[in-house]
């Protein structure tokens, strides 16, 4: 016989799952499973990463999960760590990534049922987690440990993936069993791992339809980005001489600089949506953000077919009806699609609408171009921070980004050219998300330059964790476009006042974060011109440390960034191609 705890054996089964990183906060309730991984870490190779705070804990695994395409774990402590961890989780659910969130809560004799009594740390764990999660379960004796660690990862990652939530109380952590009493298995045995395929039928249906079109659209969202679907996306776009476009939470999952690729911003990629016959929707919902798939800024859905793949069957047909539906995983089922599309036709040139098409996004461009032109102007528009940075990084870096009116700029500046390269919580909105996410980015890929551009406001709310960097040894750069100012509630103000409204409360204190980089065993630099930014960027990589860029932007310019008019459309309902 071979006793060992519930902490053990709870390692032992994430190793099972093939989990590396866990970040997590030490604590108490579970100090017994941090035990067990210093000893057997080495030989399962795996690795404690942790974090400040429980939320960034969580964005960082949400990170992790979507530049690696596989599933994350982030553990938090019973209360007031288990309710931290909240938001990254709910920002994980909007964003459909796989996070297995453990959280411990202290013995079952004093808690959840008998909190009335008054026992300390002990809300209702459990509750708490059920709405922001796809399944919450309990561990209640220590053999189940295997079973429900093998079922949390199982339903994160089946249909759409999103997080679970498992609750371990303290006293089963410290139980102890028989190891052989147990069973534990490789992924393989336990849950779908292989990429779910659609129905063939439903493939041959939808290839003809696509054959069939004139002009076709080829629209993704992030369940294409998720499952690594770039060069099947791409190979039925040049097949097919059809338009590609993506969502701006897929950016990067098509090549931008690619001739038949269109910006999610810029009107061509409207006018596409709305010229073409035939709409191919890959992993997306067509949400708010794409104005629901409705004319318009669609075509209208009589004269308009839609095929749409996505992983969850509950999704399609969701905000606009489709012609063919096709359940299945974004690459496998683009994978079918393309043996199909080949067997029924040649290869087509590229459609002749384009032509038309390419000097829209030119004149756009052009347009976007022309404030940027005096590379000295003091303070620089935000705009050339990401002019600067995408010219210096090399195209398969991470890039992060957070705030409100510096993500406007970032959509409208930015030319990701690797899919899972691009981390932005699209669909929650959250603030402080970019260093974390740098953060498990750069715990996922050691090799690869990873670096985050985030407004002031945004940076504050995490910024203790370039501690966790500097620690870590994680050479991430942070780029601060610095303003002083909530920007984006001084857009608000403007368009809704006319005028800026200092009872908002919306300035900041002067703050000099390259200083405060440094005070946390970082690498800082100050600079107000773009000239200077890329100088800033080669001292800092060169440091081999984490590193701040303190960048000074024109906080007037700022309140007004490109794009915001679309932004503003898509939140009222009231766009208009015109």
């Amino acid at each position: 016989m071979t006793d060992i705890t519930g902490g053990e054996l709870l390692i032992r089964s994430l190793h099972a799952e093939r989990v590396r990183h866990l970040f997590a906060i030490p604590d108490g309730t579970y100090m017994i499973a941090l035990e067990a991984l210093e000893r057997l870490g080495d030989e399962f190779d795996m690795r404690l990463i942790v974090p400040r705070h429980e939320a960034a804990g969580a964005h960082a695994a949400d990170a992790y999960t979507r530049v690696t395409g596989e599933p994350a774990v982030v553990m938090a402590c019973a209360g007031p760590g288990a309710a931290n961890l909240l938001a990254g989780i709910i920002c994980a659910e909007a964003e459909g990534s796989p996070l297995v969130a453990i959280t411990t809560m202290r013995r079952s004799e004093i808690s959840d049922d008998y909190r009335h009594l008054g026992g300390t740390q002990s809300p209702p764990h459990s509750a708490l987690f059920a709405p922001t999660v796809k399944w919450a379960g309990r561990v209640s004796h220590w053999s189940h440990i295997p079973d429900m660690v093998r079922h949390a990862f199982r339903v994160a990652t089946t249909g759409r993936p999103g997080p679970v939530h498992l609750l371990v109380p303290e006293d089963v952590l410290n139980q102890k069993g028989d190891l052989g009493s147990v069973r534990l298995w490789p992924p393989e045995r336990t849950r779908v791992t292989e990429r779910p395929i659609a129905d063939p039928a439903a493939v041959q249906r939808a290839a003809q339809t696509l054959v069939d079109a004139k002009l076709v659209n080829i629209h993704a969202g992030q369940g294409a980005s998720r499952s690594g679907a770039s060069e099947e996306l791409v190979a039925l776009a040049e097949h097919l001489g059809g338009v590609l476009t993506n969502t701006v939470s897929a950016r990067g999952v098509v090549p931008e600089d690619h001739p038949q690729f269109f910006s999610p911003l810029c009107l061509a990629s409207f006018a596409a949506h709305n010229q073409a016959d035939t709409v191919l929707a890959v992993g997306t919902r067509l949400g708010e953000l794409a104005m629901w798939g409705r004319p318009p800024a669609w075509g209208d859905p009589a004269a308009q077919k839609m095929v749409q793949i996505d992983s969850e069957p509950a999704n399609i047909g969701l905000n606009r009806p489709v012609d063919v539906a096709l359940v299945g995983d974004a690459r496998a089922v683009l994978g079918q699609l393309l043996a199909e599309v080949r067997r029924l036709t040649p290869p087509r040139r590229p459609h002749p609408a384009l032509a038309g098409l390419r000097p829209m996004q030119a004149s756009w461009q052009a347009d976007l171009d022309k404030p940027l032109a005096d590379p000295n102007r003091e303070p620089m528009l935000t705009g050339a921070i990401f002019q600067v940075c995408t010219s210096f990084f090399p195209p398969d870096a991470v890039l992060a980004l957070d705030g409100g009116n510096t993500v406007m700029w970032a959509m409208h500046y930015i030319r990701p050219q690797a899919q899972r390269s691009t981390l932005y919580t699209a669909n929650m909105g959250y603030l402080g998300t970019g260093l974390p996410f740098a953060l498990g980015a750069q715990v996922a890929l050691p090799d690869r330059r990873v670096y985050c551009v985030t407004g002031d406001s945004a940076f504050g709310f995490n910024l203790q964790e370039l501690e966790t960097a500097a620690r870590h040894r994680l050479p991430v750069t942070v780029i601060v476009a610095v303003d002083g100012a909530f920007g984006m509630e001084k857009s608000a103000q403007q368009r809704v006042f006319g005028r800026p409204a200092p009872w908002f409360g919306s300035d900041h204190a002067p703050v000099r974060y390259d200083q405060v980089a440094q005070a946390m065993g970082c690498h800082g630099e100050y600079v107000t011109r773009a000239s200077d930014l890329r100088p800033a960027l080669e001292r800092s990589l060169a440091s081999g440390k984490p590193s701040v860029i303190h960048a000074v932007v024109d906080p007037v310019a700022n309140v007004d960034p490109p794009g915001l008019w679309l932004w503003t459309a898509a939140r009222s309902g009231k766009f208009s191609m015109g």
